[in-house]
């Protein structure tokens, strides 16, 4: 057998080395059977960790649920070290190292690369197809097809499965737009085979090849991008051509790939063009300039996704960012934006129109039908009337024609899940075109969640039942081991608190930010100065585009007294209206009638007598 191992894998036994030239024939002599009990001892103890074939190995014939016979080689720790089974091509039998044995010896196959995501479909018996694969900087290496090949996650050369290879890899540098099945599985970590052994947990093996180390996302991500920045300039003759080398072995697979999920490392890919798709055709110069900065969230959810390339749909879940704020900090990495931090939200601050990669870029054509439909979608979730899709299309002319439909100043809260509520809203499905909920549609999220998990208590019905998500999300740290159920309003009320408010000011005839906390108040303060003097100061009427200097004109003909404006200490660009005499009721009736400003954002206070504090 190890001469068989050494005529399948020559390259890989050059670099290991037997201790003795007795040795070796020991080892082949090992799969027929008995040695000499104490030799054998002595040579296992050795031999265990130089060679892949032990100096004794006990041998068991199976027959697969499909019919293919072969041989299962186990160490004497009971190890399964290879399978000798039937060549899928021919009749003739194939030596197949398991992962225990690739795990001490990673140099036995060569190794191709995906994604950890990925890895979880392939245990669960799925097939390697072309599009999971990650093809580091200089291009996969060269094998031929039906090669042997371990496939491993990017910075740790643990095989995680090892399988058949279906085509030639000589010169592909990129697998963007290819279909079909790239590696027939035989066996993975985690599968019976590896559960018949001593059940190893997944080593880390760090790369020695200083190339097989950089096999980073970042190195992918760059050489995806050039490889779609070139396509756009050449038609994509290039892609075309590997596409037709990839599929020549994988007809069959055809109809399987089509069911099968997008492969994280093309879901990345997807992002960047539904990004440079709306910056080249919606969010442009004339249209954003207004907006920025604009909220992160709000460009993913209201602008990249009813924008994905045609018959896809990006989902920054399936990509191998997870996180939205992984895409975002590699797209200004990339040069294509800008991002600013403000008050723990991530914001972008700028476009990048002159990049390179859209100086010749062509803008897809976006099906309205995909967007009916996704839209609709989100708004069963929320079960909201509004018209998601018109909102979508028209975002930066609506913001002006909301806020001067009215002629009153208006304010609208929303709220955001913390990262302890998302798990709470994700397993209800609770999704919103901006990311943010109103008070009641948060309240519905809850009820859904509460209703589908039959948490309600059975003894009353104005309790609930805490489950762990619920634990996580809404119970302080000294309330873990003292709360079983929860009472109902009060569940509501801690959620609507736990949850970040964010509060956008409608003012008419001017565009509106949404910003972090409560909305600013009007402070309207009666005070008496040096010589028992009462004057009147009004702080804070910038934040509602008030002009002081000109309410302050307006006030001294309102109330016959002299006024002022004067910088308040402190505070960079705000000022102040000082008014003679006790003038806040004429104050409040000026700001209230005229310049439409709700009394909940007036905030009075008389210090030359009782306190009065109205809001």
């Amino acid at each position: 057998m190890a001469r068989e191992s050494r005529e399948l894998f020559p390259e890989a036994w050059k670099h290991i080395e037997l201790s003795t030239e007795d040795s070796g024939n020991a080892n082949d002599s090992g799969e027929a059977g008995e040695v000499d009990e104490d030799k054998a001892a002595n040579e296992t103890s050795i031999l265990t960790l130089a060679s892949p074939v032990p100096g004794k190995l006990q041998v068991a014939k199976f027959v697969s649920h499909i019919g293919d016979k072969g041989e299962i080689f186990y160490s004497e720790a009971g190890d399964p070290l290879w399978l000798r089974v039937a060549a899928s091509d021919s009749e003739s039998t194939m030596l197949v190292p398991t992962v225990y044995t690739q795990w001490q010896f990673p140099a036995l196959l060569p190794v191709l690369f995906t994604w950890p995501t990925v890895i979880n479909k392939l245990v669960g018996g799925a097939d390697l197809m072309v599009p999971g694969l990650v093809v580091p900087e200089g291009g996969l290496p060269n094998l031929k097809r039906g090669a042997l090949v371990a496939i491993c996650c990017p910075g740790n050369l643990a095989a995680q499965a090892v399988g058949v290879l279906t085509f030639d890899t000589r010169n592909i540098q990129s697998v963007s737009g290819a279909k079909g099945k790239a590696v027939l599985i035989t066996h993975t970590y985690k599968d019976y085979l590896w559960e018949a052994g001593s059940k190893l947990e997944l080593p880390i093996i760090v790369p020695e090849d200083e190339q097989a180390a950089e096999v980073t996302r970042r190195d992918v991500l760059s050489s995806s991008n050039a490889n779609e920045d070139e396509q756009q300039i050449k038609g994509g003759g290039s892609a075309n051509t590997e596409e037709h080398v990839l599929t020549a072995y994988t007809d069959d697979a055809a109809g399987d790939e089509k069911s099968s999920s997008i492969a994280p490392s093309e879901m990345d890919e997807l992002l960047f063009r539904a990004l440079k798709q709306v910056m080249a055709t919606i969010l442009d110069p004339e249209n954003a300039s207004p907006l920025l900065p604009i909220i992160a969230s709000i460009v993913y959810s209201n602008y990249m996704v009813p924008n994905s390339p045609p018959e896809k749909e990006v989902d920054i879940k399936k990509s191998t960012y997870k996180k939205l704020a992984k895409f975002l900090k590699a797209a200004e990495k990339h040069g294509l934006i800008k991002l600013k931090d403000i008050r723990g939200e991530t914001y972008i601050k700028s476009f990048n129109w002159s990049h390179q990669c859209l100086a010749n870029y062509k803008p897809y054509r976006v099906s309205s039908a995909k967007k009916d439909s996704k839209n609709g979608s989100a708004q069963s979730n929320i079960n909201s009337t509004t018209n998601a899709e018109d909102e979508q299309k028209q975002k930066p002319k609506q913001q002006k024609d909301n806020t001067s439909s009215s002629n009153s100043i208006d304010i609208v809260q929303l709220l955001k899940p913390t990262h302890a509520l998302a798990p709470l809203f994700d397993d209800v499905g609770a999704q919103t075109e901006t990311g943010y909920f109103t008070r009641q549609q948060a309240r519905s999220v809850l009820e859904d969640y509460i209703k589908s998990h039959g948490l309600v208590a059975s003894s009353n019905p104005q309790f609930v039942k805490l489950d762990h998500r619920l634990c996580d999300g809404l119970l302080k740290k000294e309330e873990y081991s003292k709360l079983v159920e929860f009472k109902r309003d009060k569940l509501h009320a801690r959620l609507q608190e736990t949850m970040t408010l964010y509060t956008q000011v409608l003012i008419p005839g001017k565009e509106s930010k949404l910003r972090i906390g409560n909305p600013s108040s009007v402070d309207i303060v009666c005070e008496r100065k040096a010589g028992n003097k009462v004057v009147t100061r009004v702080i804070g009427l910038e934040a509602y585009g008030i002009d002081p200097a000109a309410i302050a004109k307006e006030l001294r003909t309102l109330c016959a007294s002299s006024t002022t404006v004067d910088p308040v200490p402190g505070k960079k660009n705000a000022q102040s209206v000082l008014v003679q005499g006790h003038q806040v009721s004429a104050i409040t009736r000026l700001l209230e009638s005229k310049y439409k400003l709700p009394q909940r954002l007036l905030t009075t206070l008389d210090k030359t007598g009782k306190a009065k504090k109205s809001q």
